[in-house]
């Protein structure tokens, strides 16, 4: 292990980032005037598989207003550059150095300094990803997704304080109890990530984009997965002396947080300005303030970071008075499907906007934003402009109501347009069961609910406005003329028994014979819930510190204030065996482009989806290893490619494996007549450490 570089990059790592300038360069079609440019990015890292939406919707307003802009999507971009041969074997030195000056026997640097030695597999993974023949064949999907998924396990390897636990979830610097510490994110996003190839990618771009003088650079922050990265490239553009704005639903929470919007001034280290709510007005504003040197005076959404001041209100766009969005701005090529996807909303808000512990989007005063829609016709004209680059959208809504589902489907109908979607939807008493029909005719491929629970108590409880037992038989109905079902719930909210978690558990697994995916989490509780805001009502103490830092309270800690028999968490583990498909953005994650392409083929139970656990009730199921193995001085360490958790074994479990798993081999098991103690014990070792999936086999 001597392989090691000091100093300067590599010129073929320069070669990469110039390489993917030329490329993007040779697709920008939108600087259409000599003035100084808006520039809009978002920044990884997030979805892989296809862009967000806002940045379409800022480049429609600004197409309308006449400014001139450009959009890159610089989040895909960084997983390409890290894909990269020379990148890999970037990363692969850093791995032996840290090896070499601190060789720990429980490290998994030799894994990943033995991973990395093919600098190319991980771009093959992503050709299988968008291959129209692999990505529809499970072995080869599967193989390629855990090859992927290594990478953001790498970056939690190398980096100082950040956890990436999936391309979509991260927890940046200053992430602690139930806070995000500013004063520390201030101090590491400064510092830089440490890791040489990832502040190359930004200072490259920092230098390049304040080249091009832009009036102000745009960054969208819908996840907080993508802080970090977004903050690191602004602190540059600010050294640079270029002026930034950050907006997004996590830029909005930092003001809706904050007990003093003064605080707020210690993000002069990397912002100029906070957009707090929806910006399509806003984003003109701006550019007539900073390309054409009109007062900017007060504006909604808008808190300067040199004063800021609280807001005299929040601004909600006419929905239906929107330009339409531009989704001409990206290059499709670049994301991991084998076909383009897109998100587009025809609404904005919730129509019902009660429920306890919703906190969503760029609400202030309320669970969510207020209900708004687009005009039908409207809506078709947006859709067959945007079929010029993508035939699958996805709905980001907060929620369809049925009425206007209906009348978005007639319209479908009516006008001709082959498009597929999915969306979420609400467990409606006054839904009509035949609808589904005109649904499943308008291209619709798949249905999100929010069941939340299945006790109705505890529905009530969450003020969800639904009843429990039209559940099985609404999933029916969209089973039924093959829209493929999506339920999501939890357990633990407050109030909550022993007993009432245990039927939500018992009815999920129960769904999984008719719904595609059911995905339960635990119950958390963010500052702007109705929750939080009245605790006593809800029978609870608030628990937070704010530890002396400036500080943006995040996932609060609670209490009953009444002792009540609540659901162990340690037991939480049986869920295991109801989580159906993969970490977001990959199949069978809720509403994403892969699920909707598997839907496609594959509209009607069974689901060619692997569970994280097996069923009793099956009579035949295959064991898919799920895992990267790596052995060294007689040690046998596995890293699961679902979590990241790594399990050392000992020499006779790791003979066991090597004869089970051979070459990465399924294990079909007959269930028929039960199994043995010895296979359950295995089987369970698997799915508490998360080291394989599970499908169930159609036996005649």
């Amino acid at each position: 292990m001597s392989v090691r570089f000091e100093g300067v990059l590599p010129r073929a790592v320069t070669e990469v980032l110039d390489r993917q300038d030329r490329d993007w360069t040779s697709r920008t079609a939108h600087v259409d005037s000599d003035g100084s440019v808006v520039y809009l990015a978002c920044c990884g890292t997030t979805d892989i598989t296809q862009p967000y939406h806002s940045l379409a919707y800022l480049a429609g307003a600004l197409d309308h207003s006449g400014h001139s802009y450009v959009v890159r999507d610089l989040a895909i971009e960084f997983w390409h550059y890290m894909m990269s041969p020379a990148v890999v074997e970037q990363l692969r030195a850093e791995c032996v150095k840290r090896y070499e000056e601190a060789p720990a026997e429980d490290s998994l640097l030799p894994l990943f300094i033995d991973v990395l030695a093919d600098g190319e597999r991980f771009q093959r993974a992503f050709a299988t990803l968008r291959d129209e023949t692999a990505f529809y064949e499970l072995p080869a999907y599967l193989a390629a997704v855990r090859e992927l998924s290594l990478l953001p396990r790498l970056l939690t390897l190398l980096s100082r304080c950040a956890t990436y636990r999936t391309f979509s979830s991260a927890s940046p610097p200053g992430s602690e109890d139930d806070r995000i510490n500013l004063v520390t994110l201030r101090r590491e996003v400064e510092a830089g990530f440490g890791i040489d190839v990832v502040d190359a990618f930004y200072d490259h771009h920092a230098d390049r984009i304040a080249a091009l003088r832009p009036a102000l650079v745009g960054l969208t922050i819908p996840f907080i997965s993508q802080l970090e990265h977004s903050m690191a490239l602004a602190t540059r553009l600010k050294q640079r002396g270029v002026k930034v704005a950050i907006g997004g639903p996590i830029a909005a929470k930092f003001y809706k947080y904050i007990d003093d919007v003064d605080k707020l001034r210690i993000l002069d280290f990397a912002v100029d300005y906070l957009v707090t709510g929806e910006g399509e007005t806003l984003i003109a504003r701006l550019a007539d303030h900073l390309q054409k040197g009109e007062e900017l005076g007060a504006v909604d959404n808008l808190v300067d970071i040199r004063d800021p001041r609280p807001l005299k209100r929040f601004f909600f766009e006419k929905v239906d008075s929107l330009p339409p969005p531009n989704y001409g701005v990206w290059d499709y090529s670049l994301y991991a499907a084998p076909k383009p996807g897109a998100l587009y909303s025809p609404t904005r808000g919730c129509y019902w906007n009660k429920c306890s512990f919703c906190d969503y989007g760029l609400a202030m005063n309320a669970p969510t934003s207020p209900w708004r829609t687009r005009r039908p016709e409207t809506v078709i004209a947006d859709l067959k402009a945007a079929s010029q680059y993508s035939k699958h959208f996805f709905f980001a809504v907060d929620v369809l109501s049925p009425a206007y589902a209906l009348k978005i489907s007639d319209a479908l109908i009516e006008s001709g347009l082959d498009i597929k979607w999915m969306a979420d939807f609400r467990l409606e008493k006054s839904f009509r069961m035949e609808n589904t029909e005109v649904f499943a005719r308008a291209g619709c491929l798949g249905a999100a609910f929010g069941m939340e629970s299945t006790d109705q108590e505890v529905l009530d409880l969450i003020n969800k406005g639904t009843e429990v037992h039209r559940l099985e038989t609404l999933v029916s109905a969209f089973a039924d003329v093959g829209i493929p079902v999506q339920l999501m719930g939890f357990t633990g909210h407050p109030g909550e028994t022993s007993r009432q978690a245990q039927v939500t558990l018992d009815t999920a697994e129960a769904m999984l014979e008719s719904a595609a995916t059911v995905a339960l989490g635990k119950f958390g509780l963010t500052p702007g819930a109705d929750i939080a805001r009245r605790p006593e009502h809800y029978g609870i103490e608030v628990h937070y510190d704010p530890s002396g830092d400036v500080a943006i309270p995040w996932e609060m800690n609670w209490s009953h204030r009444e002792e009540i028999d609540t659901y162990p968490e340690d037991d939480f583990a049986h869920s295991l065996r109801l989580i159906r498909g993969f970490p977001y953005p990959f199949l069978g994650s809720t509403s994403t482009l892969h699920s909707l392409l598997y839907f496609e083929r594959n509209p009607k139970a069974p689901f060619p989806i692997p569970q994280w656990g097996y069923v009793d009730t099956w009579k035949a199921f295959d064991v898919i290893p799920f895992y990267h193995a790596h052995e060294e001085s007689g040690t046998t360490t596995l890293l699961s490619g679902l979590t990241g958790r790594a399990v050392v074994l000992h020499p006779e479990q790791a003979k066991l494996f090597a004869a089970l798993f051979d070459g990465g081999t399924w294990l079909r098991l007959q269930a028929k007549e039960g199994l043995s103690r010895q296979v359950r014990v295995l089987l369970d070792f698997l799915v508490k450490n998360s080291l394989a999936m599970f499908l169930p086999v159609e036996t005649a």
